[in-house]
C-alpha cells in the first residue's frame, strides 16, 4: 500500500501558503479558491482553507533530504524567521540529522537528512 496523498485542513490558510512557497519554495497548484496542492515525488500533499478549525489529533508530516537539500532548507528556515519575525510556524530548532516546526494547528512537521541518519544507522549496527 503506498499513500497518494495527504490533506490539512486549517484555518490559517495564508500562513501555510506563506511558509511552503518562501522556506520550502515548493510550486503550489490551485485546485480550487480554498485548496492548493503540491506534488511530492509520487504522492501530493493538499492545504485546505476552511471556516473553523478542524478537530485532529496531533499528526507529523515528515520529510526525507539529501545533505545538500537539508543544509539548503536550514538556511531558508533561518532566513524566514529572520526576515519575517514570529510565525505561526514555531521553529523547534535544529539538529545534526533534524530540524523541526510546528505548523498553527499543532501538526510538527521533521525535516531529515537521510544522509546523517544512514551514516548513524551504520555507525549504531554492531561490529562482528
Amino acid at each position: 500500500m503506498r499513500l497518494s496523498g495527504l490533506t490539512l485542513e486549517t484555518v490559517y490558510f495564508e500562513d501555510y501558503l506563506s511558509f511552503l512557497t518562501e522556506v520550502l519554495e515548493l510550486e503550489l497548484t490551485e485546485l480550487t479558491d480554498i485548496s492548493m496542492r503540491l506534488d511530492l515525488q509520487g504522492t501530493w500533499l493538499e492545504i485546505k482553507n476552511v471556516p473553523t478549525a478542524p478537530h485532529t489529533v496531533a499528526s507529523n508530516v515528515e520529510f526525507s533530504l539529501s545533505a545538500e537539500e537539508f543544509q539548503d532548507l536550514v538556511h531558508k528556515v533561518s532566513f524566514f524567521y529572520y526576515r519575517r519575525g514570529p510565525s505561526r510556524f514555531l521553529y523547534l530548532g535544529t539538529e545534526d540529522a533534524s530540524c523541526g516546526v510546528v505548523d498553527p494547528d499543532g501538526r510538527v512537521w521533521r525535516f531529515k537528512n537521510n544522509e546523517i541518519k544512514a551514516n548513524l544507522s551504520a555507525t549504531d549496527s554492531p561490529s562482528l
